[in-house]
C-alpha cells in the first residue's frame, strides 16, 4: 500500500502541563546567580541594597517577559527566539538567534553544574567523607560537575515527559529550600527583633552601587525563555506559556528577596569578621 509522503506529519507530545513548564523556567532562573550573588550583592551595595537588587531586577525581568508573552501565545511553537527572529526578520537573523539561544543556555548550565559541584564537595569536605579520595579537590568539583551535566543531558535525551517530571522535582525541592530559608529569617525577627540593625546602614554606598549589582546578578532572572521552547510539548500552550512566564518571574523574585532578607537578618551583632555599623 502506497503511503502518501505529504500526509505524513510528525509532532512532539503534549505532555507538559501548566505546573511543569512553570517549574522549567524556575529551574533556569534559580540556581548559581542566587547562591553566589547574594554575598557579593551584600558586599558592593550593603544589606538593602541586596534587597532591592532583586526586587529591582525581578521588576525588569516582568517587563521582559511580558514581550515573550505576547509573542509565544501568538506564535505557540517549539522554538522559542528561533521563531520569534524567523518570523520577523528571516532565517539568517533566525540562525543567529538561535545559536546565541543556546550558546547562552550552555553556558548557564555549566555555570549551575559548576556550582552544584563546588558546594556538595565543600560541604562533603567539611564533613570529612571524602578525605580518602586520591583526587585534588579541584579535580573531584570537574568529575562531579561533568557528571551531573551528563546526568541531566540523559534526562533530556530520554523525553519531554522524563524531563518535565524531573526538573518539577527537583525545582520544586529546591524553591522549597529556599522559602524555607526565607521564613526561618522572618522567624527570627520576630523572636530577636534586634535583627534588623543589620540593616542599618541600608545603603551604605549610594543607590549607584545598585546598577553594579543589578548587572552581575540579571542572569539570575535569565531562564523564563526557555519556557517558549515548549510550545509544541505544552499542553494548552496558548494559555499555559503566558501564565508560566508570569508565575516563574513572579515567584523566583518573592523567593529571591525572602532569601536574601534572611541571610542579613542571620548573622547575630557582633559576630566574628562582621563589620559593626558606624
Amino acid at each position: 500500500m502506497a503511503v502518501d509522503k505529504a500526509q505524513l506529519k510528525g509532532e512532539l507530545s503534549r505532555e507538559l502541563s501548566l505546573f511543569h513548564i512553570t517549574m522549567m523556567g524556575l529551574g533556569m532562573m534559580i540556581g548559581a546567580g542566587v547562591f553566589l550573588g547574594v554575598g557579593n550583592a551584600i558586599f558592593v551595595a550593603g544589606p538593602g541594597g541586596v534587597m532591592l537588587t532583586f526586587a529591582l531586577n525581578g521588576l525588569l525581568a516582568l517587563f521582559t517577559a511580558m514581550s515573550y508573552v505576547e509573542l509565544s501565545s501568538a506564535v505557540p511553537r517549539a522554538g522559542g527566539a528561533y521563531n520569534f527572529a524567523r518570523l520577523a526578520f528571516g532565517r539568517r537573523s533566525s540562525f543567529l538567534a538561535g545559536w546565541m539561544e543556546w550558546f547562552a543556555s550552555s553556558i548557564a548550565g555549566s555555570l549551575y553544574a559548576v556550582t552544584f559541584a563546588i558546594y556538595t564537595i565543600m560541604y562533603l569536605k567539611g564533613l570529612g567523607l571524602i578525605d580518602w579520595l586520591p583526587f585534588s579537590i579541584e579535580t573531584t568539583e570537574k568529575f562531579l560537575a561533568m557528571f551531573i551535566a551528563i546526568f541531566f543531558i540523559y534526562i533530556n535525551y530520554r523525553g519531554a515527559s522524563e524531563t518535565g517530571k524531573t526538573g518539577a522535582f527537583f525545582t520544586f525541592g529546591q524553591t522549597l529550600f529556599l522559602l524555607f530559608i526565607g521564613i526561618l529569617g522572618i522567624i527570627t525577627v520576630f523572636r530577636t527583633p534586634s535583627r534588623l540593625q543589620n540593616f542599618t546602614p541600608f545603603l551604605p554606598l549610594g543607590w549607584g552601587k545598585l546598577l553594579i549589582t543589578m548587572g552581575f546578578t540579571y542572569v539570575a532572572f535569565e531562564g523564563f525563555e526557555v519556557i517558549a521552547q515548549t510550545g509544541d510539548e505544552a499542553i494548552a500552550p496558548k494559555q499555559n506559556l503566558p501564565k508560566a512566564m508570569l508565575y516563574s518571574v513572579l515567584i523566583v523574585t518573592f523567593t529571591y528577596v525572602l532569601t536574601s532578607f534572611a541571610t542579613v537578618v542571620a548573622v547575630k551583632a557582633g559576630s566574628e569578621g562582621i563589620d559593626q555599623a558606624p
